[in-house]
């Protein structure tokens, strides 16, 4: 199963202190964490909520991730994300959704990358980030469609609760993060990652039925056959 690593342009961006919900998880622009060599970030993503003497203000903060899957042509079966957390606070689960960032020179990252993302294209289900450490996360196939596709499979990781729920207008009430380690951490083991397997032998369906239906077509195991009837 071959492995590919995250781009060490991975970083994370907040919205800055904004007096209402809508105004930081809407922001057009936002505020570039830390510098660009960060190993680490402890608000990586989250939904905070700051109470004091006056009234709540907010912030949000997404991570943001490059892989290049130039050298991925075939077509990918399944691929598990592995990404490294920290500690979580309250709600600090995350997941996984389609960004068109890191649109600055040589692929980097830049502030007004904040809002360049699409809350309607999941590539995973809710990540449950309870436990510090090395966490697996399944893609789904539109991300093994975008691996295949595309050269560059970029993502964001965002709060599941509020930021990525946030649709509905529902603010936090406390602050929910989680933090991560970046692609520059020491060595690779904890490195942002992911894990694929390219399917082998025929992919198309027949007559209506999908390949993975299929184990034979006139007695041969589809592992097998590279066409049929020329397709």
């Amino acid at each position: 199963m071959p492995t590919i690593y995250a781009a060490t342009t991975d970083r994370d961006i907040n919205s800055g202190i904004q007096s209402s919900w809508s105004g930081a998880r809407d922001a057009s622009t936002g505020t570039l964490g830390g510098s660009a060599s960060d190993s680490s970030e402890g608000f990586a993503a989250g939904a905070l909520a700051f109470s004091g003497r006056g009234s709540t203000t907010y912030k949000v903060n997404r991570s943001f991730f490059h892989f290049d899957t130039s050298g991925i042509t075939g077509t990918v079966s399944s691929a598990t994300l592995k990404i490294y957390f920290l500690t979580d606070v309250n709600d600090g689960n995350v997941i996984i959704i389609k960004s068109d960032a890191f649109t600055g020179g040589s692929n980097a990252l830049v502030a007004d990358d904040f809002n360049n993302l699409d809350f309607s294209t999941p590539y995973s289900g809710e990540v449950d980030t309870t436990t510090a450490g090395l966490t697996n996360i399944t893609l789904n196939a539109t991300a093994l469609t975008d691996i295949k596709n595309n050269n560059d499979f970029k993502f964001a990781v965002v709060n599941f609760d509020y930021d990525y729920g946030g649709g509905s207008g529902t603010a936090p009430s406390t602050s929910n993060y989680v933090g991560l380690r970046f692609a520059d951490y020491s060595g690779t083991s904890s490195d942002p990652q992911i894990d694929y397997t390219l399917q082998t032998g025929y992919a198309n369906n027949v007559i209506g039925i999908s390949s993975a239906n299929i184990g034979k077509v006139n007695g041969v195991a589809t592992a097998n056959i590279e066409k049929v009837i020329g397709v």
